[in-house]
């Protein structure tokens, strides 16, 4: 937060992450887009110590229920814009952390880690300090970080964090001692901010945040008021006290929910009214030029009730299908040929016209493949891996479009970049594509010669080894358009 915007606050931010991972909806996304559920949990990307602390712990991230945070900001937090300098916590801010997990934490592990970091960089005196402040209750464990030990420019007290037994689950508190004490019963739910009471009750993922009106007063705000359009607008805005976004995963679609809490119902109107407009300049926008706005656009709802804006919107299997075709949902590639000649496509991609490189590789089944021993076949490759879902979703459309034609004339190979065996035939097991022909290319030597850059990336050789086709990228009728391309080669 910029110190010129620096005016008292209350956020709240919660994710309740096992959830989300049981609803239909989120199942239809990790099957479509793979590479979401395993980013969520690759240990690659955690901060190392993080994860050694983790892995000290008795949990992995499998096991994280939900977690949430609580910041607040004082009203003296405008100090530090006055002074050029971040706010501090302690005086000028507060916080609260709270994370679930299934399993026990072993507290015992987690805080002989954080001793053992502390002798290694500031030394044994600073350890027996911060062990002395170990505390151990019921089914409770506690330690405190000296404020002495964390970054002075940002705290000038101490950080509690505990660790709570539940049963079968554990969690995991830390906060300000002294600062905002807020029940573990309902750090979770944070009731206090009117926009969250109004949401969706059946939300995973939820922020809110209440604003200093004292915001709304800077010159911006009360700039132009000689225009009635802008005046309006901007007295509208200035009603503002909160915002709250939902995000529900429910079992075949996805809810989307902004709630815009004002002081009054004739803010709240305003502001639908801005809405209202707002949708459909986006609607006309898009439609300009012979474009298409998507139908998802009609599905967006306002509503103000009372001193509450809502903007609404339910998207399902369907909508994804459709922004994916308009390439609004962003893929591992674009396409690389447009509409041209003869009732063909105009190819563009630079290696069409070109003699496919030799290349020689190793099959999954064992065998040795190599492109020059099948002069005579029409030749498909597809480049592809087991963690882009666009490749996924392409791959099984590729195998049942091309099922049809003779082993003798036809052949399709899926070069897998960069990946294991083991990783790869996990994935043909559960996908149920075990005769499918996939070549390693775990170097990417052969992905090289064919300048794969985003995947999947699709290359149609003729049979007498030149490429003719190129697509990078999914789009619907992917698999229909390539069954095209090969049986026009197939015909010459």
């Amino acid at each position: 937060m910029s110190p010129e915007l620096l005016f008292s606050f209350l956020l709240f931010f919660q994710v309740q992450v096992e959830s989300i991972k049981e609803s239909g909806f989120y199942k239809i996304l990790a099957e479509r887009y793979p590479e979401i559920s395993q980013s969520l949990s690759n240990p690659r990307l955690m901060d190392p110590e993080f994860r050694e602390l983790l892995e000290a712990s008795g949990v992995d991230l499998d096991d994280l229920v939900r977690f949430g945070i609580t910041i607040e900001g004082f009203d003296g937090i405008g100090n530090a814009s006055q002074e050029g300098r971040s706010p501090k916590f302690g005086s000028e801010l507060d916080f609260f952390f709270s994370a679930k997990f299934n399993g026990k934490l072993d507290a015992n592990a987690i805080f002989s880690f954080i001793l053992e970091k502390l002798v290694e960089e500031k030394g044994e005196g600073y350890r027996r300090k911060v062990e002395k402040t170990i505390t151990k209750k019921d089914k409770s464990s506690s330690i405190s970080i000296p404020s002495e030990l964390l970054d002075q420019a940002f705290s000038e007290t101490d950080l509690r964090v505990s660790i709570l037994s539940e049963g079968d689950s554990s969690r995991v508190l830390a906060g300000l001692p002294g600062g905002r004490q807020i029940d573990p019963s309902v750090a979770d739910d944070n009731a206090s901010l009117a926009c969250l009471k109004a949401m969706a009750k059946d939300r995973q993922i939820t922020f809110g945040i209440r604003v200093d009106p004292a915001l709304w007063e800077r010159p911006e705000f009360n700039s132009r008021q000689q225009n009635p359009l802008f005046a309006g607008l901007a007295n509208s805005i200035k009603g503002i006290r909160e915002f709250g976004l939902a995000i529900s995963f429910r079992d075949g679609s996805l809810g989307l929910e902004i709630c815009v809490h004002c002081k009054d119902t004739q803010s709240s109107l305003g502001l639908w009214t801005v809405a209202q407009g707002g949708l459909g300049m986006a609607q006309v926008a898009m439609a300009q030029e012979g474009g298409r706005a998507p139908s998802v656009l009609t599905k967006i709802k306002t509503q103000a009730v009372g001193n509450n804006l809502f903007v609404r919107l339910d998207l399902n299997e369907d909508d994804l299908d459709e922004l994916e075709s308009m390439q609004m949902i962003p893929m591992q590639g674009q396409s690389e040929t447009i509409g041209g000649q003869e009732g063909d496509l105009l190819e563009t991609d630079p290696l069409v016209g070109l003699e496919a490189p030799d290349f020689e590789t190793e099959l999954m089944g064992g065998s040795t493949f190599k492109i020059s021993d099948h002069r005579g076949k029409v030749v498909v490759l597809d480049f592809w891996a087991t963690w882009c879902g666009p490749c996924v979703r392409a791959l099984p459309e590729l195998v049942e479009k091309t099922s049809g034609f003779s082993k003798e004339e036809f052949l399709l190979v899926a070069v897998n970049q960069g990946e294991t065996r083991n990783r790869i035939s996990q994935f043909l097991e559960s996908k149920k594509l075990k005769k499918l022909s996939v070549a390693i290319d775990q170097k990417r030597k052969v992905g090289e010669a064919y300048h794969v850059q985003g995947i999947p990336k699709t290359v149609v050789i003729d049979a007498k080894g030149v490429i003719r086709h190129v697509e990078v990228g999914f789009t619907a009728g992917m698999g229909s358009r390539l069954k095209g391309k090969i049986q026009a080669l197939l015909q010459k």
